[in-house]
């Protein structure tokens, strides 16, 4: 069976087994709680199956992912303009389709994984002081995990996320389709789990920049 094959196969197959447990995590609707992203990430308790599924699908169902895959395809599509055609819009219309497909496999893995593993999908901002303290508190969320105890474990839910993401995309793409350039993919990916941590540890200082920096050059002339 040919490695693209085997990455659909796997595709299809996580998401099946997601989809089965949700309907399995809790029975009785009346007592499930709403699925609002908002205050599931304020939630102190453990999440459940079913509330780890509506963080991941809100985010595969939120604006800015689907920006970010306009972005995305466009730039791929120019970039490649000289072998594509800029105006064949199934071209870039397969490229937005490929970048979902990544997307979805790497929430697939990251749901399973994270809630056999017992791993909270939710970012949290430290209580450190310094910028190399919360520097190195946002990577550690990335590597390590902690368990019911407390006690520090590795964390491998994100390693399952770049390898979902890696290897679907070997599966769908035309060009990039063997096994370097997945993990290369998937070394993109996690790198990108660093990054996220790393602004959301700095948010509040961001956006405290932000009215500084639209008033610097609003007033330009």
């Amino acid at each position: 069976m040919p490695l693209s094959c085997l990455g659909r196969l796997a595709t299809f197959a996580m998401l099946s087994c997601a989809f089965a447990a949700a309907q399995q995590d809790q029975p009785s609707t009346e007592t499930a709680p709403t699925c609002n992203p908002w205050k599931l990430q304020v939630l102190p308790e453990d999440l459940s199956f079913r509330q780890r599924s509506c963080l991941q699908i809100a985010q595969l169902a939120s604006p800015g992912l689907l920006l970010r895959a306009g972005a995305m395809a466009g730039y791929a599509h120019w970039r490649n303009a000289s072998s594509a055609n800029p105006k064949d819009s199934a071209e870039f219309s397969r490229r937005i389709a490929n970048y979902y497909a990544r997307r979805t496999a790497r929430a697939g893995a990251e749901l399973m994984v994270g809630y056999l593993h017992h791993e909270d999908p939710r970012l949290r901002s430290s209580a450190e002081k310094g910028a190399w303290r919360r520097t190195r508190a946002a990577f550690l969320s990335v590597i390590e995990s902690p368990d019911q105890d407390g006690n520090a474990r590795p964390a491998f839910a994100p390693i399952a996320g770049a390898f979902g993401s890696g290897f679907t995309s070997m599966a769908v793409d035309l060009h990039r389709n063997n096994v370097d350039d997945a993990l290369r993919h998937s070394g993109l990916v996690y790198s990108h789990y660093f990054v996220t941590a790393l602004v959301h540890e700095f948010s509040p200082e961001l956006w405290s920049l932000t009215p500084h920096f639209i008033r610097k050059h609003s007033s330009k002339p």
